[in-house]
């Protein structure tokens, strides 16, 4: 199993995925855009888009951003396994011809989302994972809407049955909250949306939910 990892920022890696994929013996290269890596001529199995700073939109300052899009839509067409979160998952959007804009609010913390694809068997009716963003995405043409929070709309589609495209942080393991907040370049404001650190750090029983959905998700993408 060859799975090609794009990185946009230290410690926004793939966290709670790795012993997934190590399980089964997967070759995991990652490629870092964003620090000027040239992306690959070939295609991998799977394909990991992960989050960073930066708004899809930032193209003027992160030129990169455009090839990478290109590269996204190009490994969907030919039927590799894509799964995006957050960054990555407005990067599908975008490459798939969506609008990426403001939300109303930033969604900082561990927020409940809804299902609303009854098909998605692999996510439950309502959890809590990690949010971390002020952007979300429209649907694109031909994909299915598959959950939804109180201020965000869409948190994450489907595009066939082999490309997932999420705004939360499914991956997130018990050092994520920290890797995030130093990542941070202002001040998060006090809303109700926005969790303080403790409240995202102490929270052992959402860590090992999201785990539990992350896994059902991989071995449903992964089924034959």
């Amino acid at each position: 199993m060859d799975v090609r990892i794009l990185q946009h920022a230290e410690g926004e890696w793939i966290a709670a995925m790795e012993p997934w994929f190590r399980q089964r013996q997967a070759t995991l290269t990652t490629c870092r855009p964003d620090l000027g890596d040239a992306l690959p001529e070939e295609l991998p199995d799977w394909l990991l888009i992960m989050g960073g700073p930066m708004s899809v939109n930032d193209e003027a300052a992160c030129p990169w951003l455009a090839a990478e899009r290109a590269y996204i839509r190009k490994a969907i067409d030919k039927g590799c396994i894509v799964l995006g979160i957050c960054l990555g998952g407005q990067l599908i959007a975008k490459a798939l011809g969506a609008g990426v804009y403001p939300n109303s609010e930033q969604e900082i913390g561990w927020h409940p989302v809804t299902r609303t694809d009854a098909s998605a068997d692999w996510l439950p009716t309502k959890f809590s994972p990690l949010h971390w963003h002020g952007e979300c995405f429209s649907l694109p043409e031909g994909a299915r809407p598959l959950c939804r929070s109180e201020i965000t709309p869409l948190q994450g589609f489907t595009y066939g049955d082999r490309v997932v495209a999420l705004q939360f942080h499914l991956e997130a393991d018990t050092a994520t909250a920290d890797c995030f907040y130093k990542l941070e370049q202002q001040t998060l404001p006090s809303t109700r949306f926005v969790q303080t650190p403790e409240e995202m750090r102490n929270n052992s029983t959402a860590v090992a939910e999201s785990r539990k959905v992350l896994y059902s998700l991989l071995n449903a993408l992964n089924a034959p």
